[in-house]
């Protein structure tokens, strides 16, 4: 008697062990599918909010000075800000026809005979900004290229200035 008595503990140890290791199977199917669901909802969330994140450059020009020795070497573009959120500029790099780097300064403002003011290597953008690049060895800036690096993105903004193309 003693021995069925022990048999059948055995045995409900047994079929519990049995409910508790497939609920706790299911359990963690459950609980991976349902990471795997939020990982595709966080996704979407995150695209699209990165999805209205862009930054537009207008045309490269020279501002218009009084000197037109000092107007040569300046080009002037705004950057617009199509999303909500504020971005930085934190770099601005000039390049030759030949793809030789050109050394410049960058601001959002300069003075009356075109020297860059304030050259702080980042500019805020919320809406949009003017900003201004000055050669830093006074030449005029024929063909050029800048690369734009901003906050939004890990590729490089490019902007092409051609003194004659408006002439064409």
């Amino acid at each position: 008697m003693e021995n069925e008595i022990t048999k059948q503990c055995v045995e409900a140890i047994s079929s519990s062990e049995m409910y508790t290791a497939i609920a706790s199977a299911s359990a963690a199917v459950v609980a991976a599918a349902l990471a795997f669901f939020s990982y595709l909802l966080s996704k979407k969330i995150y695209d699209e909010i990165k999805s209205d994140e862009e930054v537009i450059a207008g045309p490269l020009v020279h501002p218009g000075l009084a000197n037109r020795e000092h107007d040569k070497c300046l080009l002037m573009f705004t950057l617009f800000n199509k999303s909500k959120r504020k971005t930085h500029i934190d770099s601005i790099k000039a390049f030759d026809s030949k793809g030789d780097e050109i050394e410049a300064t960058w601001s959002t403002r300069i003075d009356n005979v075109g020297n860059i003011q304030d050259p702080t290597g980042l500019i805020g953008v919320i809406d949009n900004v003017n900003v201004f690049i000055r050669r830093n060895d006074g030449e005029k800036f024929d063909k050029t290229t800048l690369k734009i690096r901003h906050s939004f993105s890990d590729v490089s903004l490019v902007v092409t200035f051609e003194p004659f193309k408006r002439w064409q």
